[in-house]
């Protein structure tokens, strides 16, 4: 059977099992397992009586069905979904199911359905060619696991089955439901299935209640050590850049009297009613830096690499930085984000946002990343770049921030440990760190 055929006949064994998973108890899978042993067992009726445990397990089975056609539930469903939650760390979230009916449900079980997304042939195929090694015969020589796994990864979460106590007429139930998100990015649910045993305890009436919703998983972090940035000769570029951002950036030091061209904002009207001279408010500039932390996003064709160099990113974003300090997050595009200083709050809150929604570019040129960088040279003090590439370009463009005076720090994500111990060019502030490894190789950098 060619691999394409077998990809056509995936979905179908997925509902399949899905199906029974849901349809049938713990109890029930057994009985049908029964059924169809004493099926095959007892094809021959003169040799064994194998048959009749068919024959019984079929007959619990079709009476567990009829039973449960006969369940009509009234009931309204709500989800209470939190603002937030991050990728690969189990979070929860709330479903409030009210019983509108005469009579107490109980035993029901809540499943979530999250949207599909469409998986194409050419990336199944793609995904399929990089993990011969390493996975088992099977997978090798069908790949209906990795097809799972790719089809659970686009769906975006696990969500586990929910029981749900006892739920009088009239009355609201809170259930708290555990979500896993496995990628980073928007989980888009689409509706609430909400089952019931029979009275055998073998198969599970299930109804449905669209209820469409969204929400957003930010890239996993790291814990980064802090950083040391030196603010150099651009800490007054720096300030008025952030005035004009926040507003006035300097501090009150006193009074003094006042001199023609002092502006009459300044006048401190107070000490003017008691003594009847003009006194003007004096101020003392604040300092502050401006650094640039540069993502590249042109890994269209490593998507390993890519979500690594987001997490990189991420965890920088939500690290500690000197209370003097402000980050702009840059893209190789036109999207250049500025936080403030101290990198808290709701600034740090919408870099990670844009982190979360980012699409990898096709291209391994850096030149739009080089101009970007180069427009802004006169704010910064300091780049740290986050590269998912080691190529003559992007050397090439750490030589040149080199040269125009930034303090420029290089963190290029690799993938296997070969690769990772390459002789680099710059040794300085250059850094590297392999996928899989994040934690200790960011932990490793104390003191950068």
């Amino acid at each position: 059977m060619t691999p394409r055929l077998l990809y056509r006949c995936f979905p179908l064994a997925a509902r399949t099992s899905r199906w029974l998973e849901e349809r049938c108890t713990a109890a029930g899978r057994l009985l049908l397992g029964l059924m169809i042993a004493g099926a095959v067992l007892g094809i021959d009726l003169n040799q064994t009586l194998a048959y009749q445990l068919a024959a019984l397990a079929f007959a619990l089975l079709v009476a567990s069905l009829l039973a449960s056609v006969a369940w009509r539930p009234r009931l309204r469903v709500a989800r209470v979904l939190p603002d937030l939650v991050t990728a690969r760390q189990v979070g929860h979230y709330w479903l409030e199911i009210t019983n509108l009916g005469a009579r107490t449900e109980s035993d029901l079980v809540l499943q979530e359905r999250l949207a599909d997304a469409p998986l194409p042939y050419a990336r199944f195929a793609t995904r399929l060619g990089r993990a011969r090694d390493g996975r088992n015969w099977f997978d090798r020589a069908v790949g209906y696991p990795r097809w799972l796994e790719l089809r659970n990864r686009l769906r975006g979460a696990r969500i586990a089955l929910t029981a749900v106590p006892p739920l009088p007429p009239g009355e609201t139930v809170r259930v708290k439901v555990t979500l896993e998100p496995l990628r980073r990015g928007w989980l888009r649910f689409h509706e609430v299935t909400v089952m019931c045993p029979d009275p055998l305890g073998l198969c599970r009436t299930r109804r449905d209640f669209p209820l469409p919703g969204a929400v957003l998983a930010l890239p996993r972090r790291h814990a980064v050590p802090a950083l040391r940035q030196h603010a150099g000769q651009r800490d007054r570029a720096g300030a008025t850049y952030l005035a004009r951002a926040v507003g006035d950036s300097q501090e009150f030091a006193g009074l003094r009297d006042y001199q023609p061209g002092d502006a009459r904002r300044h006048i401190h009207w107070r000490s003017f009613a008691k003594t009847g001279q003009l006194i003007v408010k004096q101020f003392q500039d604040e300092y502050t830096s401006r650094h640039a932390l540069v993502v590249d996003l042109q890994l269209a064709d490593a998507p390993a690499r890519f979500e690594a160099v987001l997490e990189v990113a991420a965890s920088l974003v939500s690290g500690t930085r000197p209370d003097d300090a402000a980050l702009d997050l840059l893209f190789a595009g036109p999207a250049v984000l500025t936080l403030g200083a101290a990198g808290g709050g709701n600034a740090a809150l919408v870099a990670l946002r844009h982190l979360a929604e980012a699409q990898p570019q096709p291209g391994t040129d850096c030149g739009a990343l080089t101009a970007l960088i180069e427009a802004r040279l006169e704010h910064l003090a300091s780049v740290i770049l986050v590269l998912g590439r080691d190529d003559p370009s992007r050397r090439a463009l750490v030589r040149s921030l080199t040269l125009h005076g930034l303090e420029v720090r290089c963190l290029v994500v690799v993938e296997d440990d070969a690769e990772s111990t390459q002789d680099p060019a710059f040794e300085p502030g250059w850094h590297r760190l392999r996928v899989g490894h994040l934690p200790a190789d960011l932990a490793a950098l104390e003191g950068w």
